[in-house]
């Protein structure tokens, strides 16, 4: 299934979950850190954001667009870390 789509309904839509994920979205999360541990996950991230800023192949070529996606790396991290307690403290439960 494509991650983007350009239909305006489909905006702020989830577009990769099927109708039972997003009836029960816990499961991806547990699926995902069954699959991944946190640091694993910091180092995708930052080798990907590395890779953007860098490389001379890098879609970010103005200074603007890596502050940009340097911005976003920091704020996909976060987001992770709090889905990662979560996701621990609900196996407390």
């Amino acid at each position: 299934m494509r991650s983007v789509n350009k239909h305006p309904e489909w905006h702020n839509q989830p577009l990769r979950l099927s109708e039972e994920e997003r009836d029960n979205p816990r499961v991806i999360i547990e699926q995902f850190f069954e699959s991944y541990h946190l640091q694993e996950v910091r180092e995708i991230l930052w080798n990907w954001m590395v890779e953007i800023v860098s490389s001379s192949r890098s879609i970010a070529q103005e200074g603007r667009q890596r502050n940009d996606h340097i911005y976003f790396y920091e704020k996909i991290e976060t987001l992770v870390e709090a889905v990662f307690l979560i996701n621990q403290r609900s196996d407390l439960i």
